[in-house]
């Protein structure tokens, strides 16, 4: 009885380990998904969202299917959408969210290798992480491409360990996924089968015929669930057969940017990803210099290691036209992150005696929280307070000087038995450890806050780094200007005439999709001032001469901006970098962004109204008169 007693004992703490995890898995799900819906409509479609939007949407309601140059799978799953449930901003954006969210979960394919708390924390970061939370957001395939790659990568991994074939075809499943949702899935799979291909020549080679043993009565059936998911998601379901030229139509697309060397995807990960970075590299050094029984996971952190070189690689000479396309970098580095942060909980024990490590750590933290305001402030008025400077690199330099010494008499006394240094070994120890905690905490809060303002705050401002060819919120205003003169005019909203110069698919089209009674022009030369009410064109000036007794008047409204990050390099003259900090900080230096295009709507004069979009104005254009 007392055996049987035990062993119940044992399973209901095992149950209730379980229960925990499971419960923070689901916190972890949840968190995501929150922060990924939360205002999702709240910036206007970008021009390359709005492309792939009116796509899906001239395809339900019949004019016409797209030719190439999209995604298969967005393209198909918008479709299915927005002829259920119609179409707006926010719909057009919720398959990303939903396989965003999904991506947060990932981690979970890598428990065995990362272990419990390692996943656990890939799985935290990757739900508050800048990139993946941006990129989730967007109306993009990129999301998708990176929860294809990591499915396609745990489930390999998965069958190594387990010898199923289900873990297989799910990861033919994630590769199929991955190559019919965006052009980055090339670049991805390139940087992990190269990863994979060096790291594989350090196995001995009866290791290799082992799984090629393991693979080969199953490359039949899981080429066959490849290929079946593939033609299923590119053409949806048989509904689009021209989406597996289209999936074609990606890989070239990637190829064309070989070429286009560029540092702003290493720029961009060092902004928005710092403590995914610092983890990752600490991680590296770590496993690089330790070996032991708190190690038996440093060959997959190697391998990570390995994927992350050589995928910063490609980003640098192969640049994404759209910046957040580069997402798939992150699950990497936070997997990396998360053996890193396993070790650390396992060595937990070696520290236990020492019961200094939380106070170091909270001392940390305030320290780097103090920091952080110094050089804040420092932007926000640096022509004025120049000593904020001084006090914050005082504030930087003091922690890592301390780290610096606590590292030396590491290596110093760390191979010595005498009793003597022990406890100055000990300090070292509760040094690094305490140092690591409290970097660690305030990266987090400042991860968090960086990843809020560029998905929440400033969801369309030019002058974030993740932030491609944006709309202007003005065109909501545009928008509803229409709606009030279609209430005056014709007593409902939606029914004004107007004609409309814009390219087929522009942001635009998209956003005066509803109003019944218009008209798309390629060029107005062909209309008459007098057949329509209102009429936006390319314009500033009527194309052709109005009759007599016709003019025209109205108000601007901006359709996009743009923003140079030229003038942030750090100035020589004192104060130094003050434009860079306000930027790091505020994301808002003094210089403003230069409104690229003008929407001008004229009110009416003798029954007549115009738009206009004017290239390359001045940001201080005044309403027409």
């Amino acid at each position: 009885m007392n055996a049987d007693a035990s062993l119940r004992t044992n399973a209901a703490r095992r149950a209730s380990r379980i229960t925990v995890e499971a419960a923070l898995w689901i916190f972890v799900g949840v968190l995501a998904l929150v922060l990924r819906l939360a205002n999702l409509d709240a910036a206007p479609l970008a021009a390359h969202e709005a492309r792939e939007a009116m796509l899906a949407w001239r395809a339900v309601t019949g004019q016409g299917m797209p030719d190439g140059g999209y995604s298969p799978f967005l393209f198909a799953a918008n479709a299915l959408l927005f002829a259920l449930c119609g179409a707006s901003d926010a719909l057009a954006r919720l398959w990303p969210v939903l396989f965003g969210s999904a991506f947060v979960l990932t981690p979970l394919l890598f428990r065995q290798r990362v272990g419990r708390v390692g996943a656990l924390a890939a799985g935290l970061y990757l739900a508050i992480s800048p990139m993946a939370l941006f990129a989730s957001r967007q109306l993009d395939g990129a999301v998708m491409v990176a929860l294809g790659g990591a499915v396609f990568f745990g489930g390999s991994l998965r069958f190594v360990e387990a010898g199923s074939k289900t873990w297989l075809i799910l990861a033919a499943v994630g590769l199929a996924l991955a190559v019919t949702s965006g052009p980055s899935a090339a670049g991805m799979l390139l940087s992990l089968g190269l990863a994979c291909l060096g790291f594989g020549w350090s196995w001995p080679v009866a290791r290799v015929r082992w799984l090629w043993a393991c693979v080969r009565p199953h490359f039949g059936h899981v080429s066959a669930a490849f290929l079946v998911a593939f033609i299923a998601l590119a053409t949806g379901l048989g509904w689009n057969l021209h989406g597996v030229g289209a999936a074609g139509d990606m890989l070239s697309a990637w190829l064309s940017r070989f070429g286009v060397a560029s540092l702003l995807p290493i720029v961009t990960l060092a902004v928005y990803e710092p403590l995914a970075l610092l983890a990752s590299l600490i991680g590296l050094v770590w496993f690089v210099w330790r070996k032991g029984r708190f190690f038996q996971k440093r060959r997959f952190g190697l391998l990570l290691g390995l994927w992350i070189g050589v995928a910063l690689l490609l980003l640098s000479i192969a640049s994404p036209q759209v910046p957040a396309r580069a997402v798939w970098v992150v699950l990497p580095l936070a997997l990396l992150g998360g053996i890193s942060v396993e070790a650390v909980a396992q060595n937990w024990r070696v520290f236990k005696r020492w019961r200094g490590e939380w106070i170091y750590a909270c001392i940390i933290l305030v320290l780097w929280v103090y920091l952080y305001l110094r050089f804040a402030s420092y932007g926000w008025q640096s022509s004025r307070a120049p000593l904020d400077l001084v006090v914050g690199i005082i504030a930087f330099v003091l922690p890592l000087l301390l780290l610096v010494l606590a590292a030396i008499g590491f290596a110093v006394f760390s191979g010595d038995d005498r009793e003597a240094v022990s406890e100055i070994v000990g300090g070292a120890k509760v040094v690094l450890w305490g140092t690591a905690v409290g970097v660690g905490g305030a990266l987090l809060l400042a991860t968090f806050s960086i990843g809020w303002g560029c998905a929440h705050v400033r969801p369309a401002d030019p002058r974030e780094l993740l932030v491609y060819d944006p709309t202007a919120d003005e065109v909501h205003d545009l928008v509803q200007t229409l709606r009030d003169i279609s209430w005056r005019e014709t007593g409902l909203p939606m029914a004004l005439g107007l004609a409309y110069e814009a390219p087929a698919n522009s942001v635009l089209t998209w956003y005066l999709r509803d109003f019944d009674a218009a008209r798309r022009v390629d060029d107005l030369r062909g209309l008459e001032p007098w057949e329509l009410s209102v009429v936006v064109t390319l314009h500033r000036d009527w194309p052709s001469e109005l009759p007599e007794g016709v003019s025209l008047a109205g108000r601007d409204f901006a359709l996009s901006r743009s923003w140079s990050p030229r003038k942030l390099g750090c100035a020589l003259e004192w104060p130094p970098c003050n434009e860079s900090m306000e930027w790091l900080f505020y994301r808002a230096p003094k210089f403003t962004p230069r409104d690229d295009h003008w929407l001008v709507l004229d009110s009416e004069v003798e029954q007549w109204a115009v738009i206009w979009v004017h290239t390359n104005a001045e940001a201080d254009v005044q309403p027409l008169q």
